[in-house]
């Protein structure tokens, strides 16, 4: 007799993924929302299901956004282990990025909206395949599908709305949330070379993480960009840093103090050195060589690093030219008002520029002295006038009467206007009527 296999039974419906091992891998996200269609729930009692599988508490507000369930987080750990554990499929090593938690900071990983190819969805609506969404579009850094080489879009063409895919009940990935238009269509844009080739990197990497035979660890991508350093700089960590368009500090923290790169560092290692990003990740320099360099696509470049602003010779000189400018002018400023336009605090104009600080105060309070003056003799003049009004029609003069007679924009114009009433009765000395 022969032992016959059996499969493992599970409790949710073992729902197979697509594409994986492939740059097309599906999203655990995407798979997440086919998981509740196949079961006919919504994706708040699925969310709800897989939260209590995790010890957790489901939060009525439950936001995709606020889950990121495809990339490298803690949450993501929990959502991948229950789903294998419920529907006995593997869902960590094959629809997220955790095989490269080690090895990539989850700062600016995961994109913060959703993202999709019009064209793919297509492709799988005309193959009849149920179109999904690919964990590659879940990547900040991707903005372009690296099969078609078209951008990415995140507006429905339909409706206009953006956010369309998670904000609903009842998701079916391809299909609009709120109009419920299809997603799809062969209409596409072009991509630039740069942004075709962060996508063909990161979909090499998705591809490769379903083969891993071990988990990528910091200390071989760490040994790994020391031995690039060796190799092309002669072991020196800022003569790289430039190499690779990042300041020298970061690859310190790199190098010595453990830390870990950004996606976006890595992807300019990658660029910079001709090895692509799978081996980088995982410290595999079979085959690479100095002269890979000269091979990669040199006209590609990334996005320039922000390089810290030079400080400005004489910074005090030139900010007291500029109060004295505006002391002189016809229109006077506050110091606040002054900071504003000089993009400085004001409490910077006090330090650098004390005396001409002080003098556009001084103008200031002055002017606004004046304006009061003015407004208040405005005032007495327009309460005189009403008062007799009010004593004619045998009334007592008070606020309420003289609101009735004098503009809101003249009361309103004057500090202490009680004050001021008293001292028109007491200028005017009139004996007022007894009601």
């Amino acid at each position: 007799m022969s032992e016959i296999p059996i499969a493992a039974r599970s409790i949710l419906n073992p729902v197979a993924p697509f594409g994986v091992g492939t740059p097309d891998t599906e999203s655990l996200m995407s798979y997440f929302c086919r998981l509740a269609l196949s079961h006919c729930v919504t994706t708040s009692d699925l969310a709800r299901r897989i939260t209590n599988a995790t010890g957790g508490q489901f939060n009525p507000k439950w936001n995709w956004k606020s889950v990121s369930p495809s990339g490298i987080s803690d949450t993501a750990e929990k959502w991948s282990q229950a789903l294998t554990e419920l529907t006995t499929i593997e869902c960590r090593t094959s629809l997220t990025l955790l095989p490269w938690r080690e090895v990539i900071a989850e700062m600016g990983l995961i994109s913060t909206g959703a993202r999709w190819c019009p064209v793919c969805f297509a492709a799988d609506r005309a193959t009849g395949r149920a179109p999904y969404a690919r964990l590659a579009w879940d990547i900040g850094m991707v903005t372009t599908c690296a099969r078609h080489e078209t951008k990415l879009i995140h507006v429905c063409p339909a409706c206009g709305r953006r956010e369309t895919e998670h904000r609903s009940a009842y998701i079916v990935p391809g299909w609009c949330t709120k109009c419920g238009a299809f997603l799809g269509s062969n209409a596409y844009s072009d991509a630039a070379p740069e942004e075709t080739w962060i996508a063909n990197q990161v979909g090499g990497t998705v591809a490769r993480q379903a083969t891993l035979e071990t988990t990528p660890s910091l200390e071989t991508l760490r040994n790994c960009i020391q031995t690039l350093v060796m190799h092309l700089d002669g072991g020196r960590n800022a003569v790289f840093a430039r190499r690779i368009g990042v300041n020298k500090s970061t690859a310190h923290y790199w190098l010595k103090n453990g830390g870990t790169p950004t996606l976006s560092a890595l992807l300019r290692i990658a660029l910079h050195t001709g090895i692509d990003l799978p081996k980088l990740l995982t410290g595999d320099l079979t085959g690479w060589s100095v002269s890979c360099i000269e091979t990669r696509p040199c006209d590609l470049s990334l996005p320039e690093r922000k390089r810290r602003k030079s400080p400005v010779i004489n910074r005090s000189e030139l900010l007291r030219a500029r109060l004295v400018a505006l002391n002189e002018s016809k229109e006077p400023v506050s110091v606040r008002e002054a900071a504003r336009q000089l993009d400085v605090h004001p409490r910077q104009l006090y330090q650098s520029a004390n005396d001409e600080a002080r003098a556009i105060g001084e103008r200031w309070r002055n002017i606004q002295r004046y304006r009061a003056e003015q407004s208040r003799e405005i005032a007495r003049e327009a309460i005189e006038t009403a008062y007799f009004k009010i004593l004619a029609e045998g009334k007592c003069v008070n606020l309420r009467e003289l609101r009735n007679h004098v503009p809101k924009a003249i009361l309103g114009s004057v500090r202490d206007i009680f004050a001021l009433i008293e001292e028109v009765k007491e200028k005017v000395g009139v004996v007022q009527p007894r009601i």
